[in-house]
């Protein structure tokens, strides 16, 4: 496995976790004859038994997983009495696991433009894939102390807001629209270690949105 990779892998091993116990119960009270329970445990064993398969984790896979760790949290809250909001939550866990993971994987982007990213415009994208990959960690800290912030609409905010952000600036690094510097690797870098050192949602907040606010500079910079 690419050591990139570590981070995925382990999101990937409690998403699993988590949707066959939250599948158990939906499945206990719906019944197994269900049709939503007979499908989600196709998808279930198709996805999970796909990313088993030898060599799937061995090149790096080039997605931070943060909608993933939402998408798991989300789960994780959701009231086991319903077992329709289980089973829907489930599928939307495995619908981030299949887009952000399996789809990568399993299909070759085309190059149109024939283009590959400058060294440092490489250096910018992982140290940005890092700090995403960090705000995920955060996410589910912030939870396992009861403090859901996927539920809070000042992050659901930023998080839009973000997520737009990044997706437009990595389609610029890719194909070097952008020059980058050693000093954007830097701040990509320390956003990414205050939002890792956070304790409280205010500070979390503030390193969130100054990451934003640059990446909002160095996109509208071009």
């Amino acid at each position: 496995m690419a050591d990139s990779n570590a981070f995925l892998q382990s999101i990937v091993k409690d998403a699993q976790t988590l949707c066959l116990e939250k599948f158990n119960l939906a499945k206990t009270s719906l019944g197994p004859n269900n049709g939503d329970v007979k499908s989600l445990k196709k998808d279930l064993d198709r996805i999970f038994s796909t990313m088993a398969k030898p060599g799937f984790w061995t090149n790096t896979i080039d997605t931070d997983g943060t909608i993933i760790v939402v998408q798991v949290i989300s789960l994780g809250g959701a009231d086991t009495t319903k077992a329709d909001v289980v089973v829907l939550k489930i599928r939307n866990v495995l619908q981030s696991i299949e887009t952000n993971i399996l789809t990568p994987v399993m299909t070759t982007p085309l190059n149109t433009n024939g283009k590959v990213p400058s060294d440092m415009n490489v250096q910018v994208l992982n140290a940005l894939r890092i700090t995403r990959q960090q705000i995920g960690i955060r996410l589910q800290g912030f939870a396992q102390a009861n403090q859901d912030l996927t539920q809070d609409p000042d992050y659901r905010t930023r998080q839009a807001r973000q997520d737009q952000l990044v997706a437009t600036y990595r389609e610029k690094l890719l194909n070097n629209g952008i020059a980058s510097k050693l000093t954007d690797v830097n701040v990509i870098k320390r956003n990414g270690n205050l939002i890792a050192a956070s304790a409280t949602k205010t500070a979390f907040f503030s390193a969130y949105d100054t990451l934003s606010n640059f990446i909002q500079l160095k996109v509208g910079a071009v």
